[in-house]
């Protein structure tokens, strides 16, 4: 009797590595900002809104880092929220129009 089913323990299927792409990105991404916060380990003054108060460097660069990409996220969901709003508007309005042509036929 013959098996006419690959054998699927000697046949190995090779699966795309889908992590790798993004986790060099990140490294690029991440591997100078590492860098700039370690080499500035002094202390400066922050004012802001009539404060002022001493700060470590690597703690401002953080915190302006972690500011922008929420900044950078909150600012691409917006953007995604009204051109999205944009395109169905125009939708209903073309919906209308049709109506419109179709009632008045």
């Amino acid at each position: 009797m013959t098996n006419d089913r690959p054998d699927t323990q000697s046949q190995t299927v090779a699966k795309p590595n889908r992590w790798i792409g993004p986790l060099i990105l990140l490294v690029l991404l991440i591997t100078p900002i590492v860098i700039l916060i370690v080499s500035n380990t002094e202390s400066s003054t922050v004012a802001w809104a009539q404060y002022e108060w001493d700060a470590p460097h690597w703690l401002v660069l953080s915190a302006t880092f972690v500011a922008g990409a929420i900044g950078g996220k909150l600012f691409g969901w917006v953007w995604r929220t009204w051109r999205r709003r944009r395109r169905r508007h125009a939708m209903e309005l073309e919906m209308f129009r049709r109506h419109a042509a179709e009632e008045g036929d």
